[in-house]
């Protein structure tokens, strides 16, 4: 039984440091979440705008460079660590897409004829 006592011990450090990088990473996410919350509608006035400039959306490498710029520049100066893992930057990148990719698209009317053809090529 005694020999069993260190071996129980150390799950139980293992446990407690996977528990603690667990509630640090939420944590992290979670300011991630609010800081994107708070530049969403910068965030997405400027895709729309390089979305327009840019073959409309076929290019998307300027909005990729303007994300990364993003997180160096704000997220991780506002101290979350978004890139020290990549689980975390993925997890940065995927909210920062979703915060604006609803409103990134240009808004303009919508072709009938356009949309006739479409359906008339389905059939």
């Amino acid at each position: 039984m005694l020999r069993d006592l260190p071996i129980e011990y150390a799950k139980r450090v293992e446990a407690k440091a996977a528990l603690e990088s667990t509630s640090r990473h939420n944590d992290m996410l979670a300011l991630s979440e609010s800081i994107i919350l708070n530049h969403a509608a910068a965030l997405t006035s400027l895709r729309r705008q390089l979305n327009l400039s840019s073959n409309h959306g076929q290019d998307d490498s300027r909005w990729l460079h303007e994300v990364e710029s993003f997180i160096d520049e704000v997220i991780e100066v506002s101290g979350c660590p978004a890139r020290s893992s990549p689980e975390l930057s993925r997890a940065v990148r995927w909210m920062i897409a979703s915060a604006t990719a609803q409103l990134a698209a240009p808004t303009g009317p919508v072709s009938l004829d356009r949309e006739s053809a479409v359906v008339e090529n389905a059939a």
